[in-house]
């Protein structure tokens, strides 16, 4: 695995780059990260993949830039967010790219489809979220709260409770039996990563997670042109498209055996 930065108009993005065993004239595949985190949370899966890929930090999560602040003071959206991303892909490849995204990076990878400013070939959509409309004001409200750092320090557990949280609870703060996840805790370790990558994206969390709440996933994806996988969520609006089996996981926390499995669905996807 390689790490780079990459000059855009708007700041630097940070990424990570490995470069595979793939066939002859085999497209790379960029690949998009959920919030909060960066692209390390996407390393387990990436280095499953014989293709070449470049696993992108969004802007202002891990070690990229934040998006400059816009000239009227509104919040960023997702076509915000792309503009820097779909520069840094065009400066580092002059060829068709597959890419894949995962909940807020769903949200990129469908806005750098539909564009067609870059020569998408394929897209994997895992873990699409698209909230209900009834929840939408909740969790623009409360789901990514402000972590400015705190001279006591309080910012600190702050984050780790919201990235332990998540894996018990959704939303993370509903901390009851209606809204546990059939999931448990990460090791010790894991959850260490989760924690240090989120507390370098603290900034961007809140403007990046209310941006992808905001977005309209359902039309996007109805627009959707590319041969595409998505996850059981999405087959509401695209019932036409294949589905990735597995229900979505986080590479980081993913057993090995089931990430084999999902890594193997979606190279036979990619090279079908």
């Amino acid at each position: 695995m390689k790490r780079l930065f990459i000059e855009t108009s708007k700041g630097q993005l940070h990424a990570r780059s490995h470069t595979g065993d793939p066939p002859a004239a085999t497209p790379p595949l960029v690949m998009l990260h959920a919030a909060p985190g960066s692209a390390l949370m996407l390393s387990n899966l990436q280095v499953r993949f014989k293709q070449r890929s470049l696993a992108i930090d969004l802007p202002g999560m891990g070690d990229s830039d934040p998006l400059p602040i816009r000239a009227d003071k509104a919040e960023p959206t997702i076509g915000d967010f792309t503009d820097m991303v779909e520069q840094a892909i065009l400066d580092i490849y002059d060829e068709p790219v597959d890419v894949y995204g995962t909940l807020s990076g769903v949200r990129v990878a469908l806005e750098l489809a539909n564009r067609h400013v870059l020569p998408v070939r394929r897209v994997v959509l895992d873990g699409i979220g698209i909230p209900k409309s009834e929840q939408l004001d909740e969790l623009l409200a409360d789901y990514a709260p402000d972590f400015t750092p705190d001279i006591n320090g309080n910012h600190l557990m702050n984050t780790f409770q919201l990235c332990r949280d998540q894996y018990l609870f959704y939303p993370w703060y509903a901390r009851d039996a209606e809204h546990r996840r059939p999931t448990g805790l990460p090791s010790a370790a894991a959850l260490h990563t989760k924690v240090m990558e989120s507390l370098k994206s603290a900034v961007a969390f809140r403007p990046l997670i209310r941006a992808a709440f905001r977005y309209d996933c359902a039309s996007a994806l109805a627009a959707l042109k590319q041969p595409a996988l998505i996850t059981a969520d999405g087959s509401a609006v695209r019932g036409d498209l294949p589905l990735l089996e597995f229900p979505p996981a986080e590479p980081l926390t993913c057993p090995p055996d089931l990430l084999d499995k999902r890594a193997a669905r979606i190279a036979a996807f990619l090279d079908s």
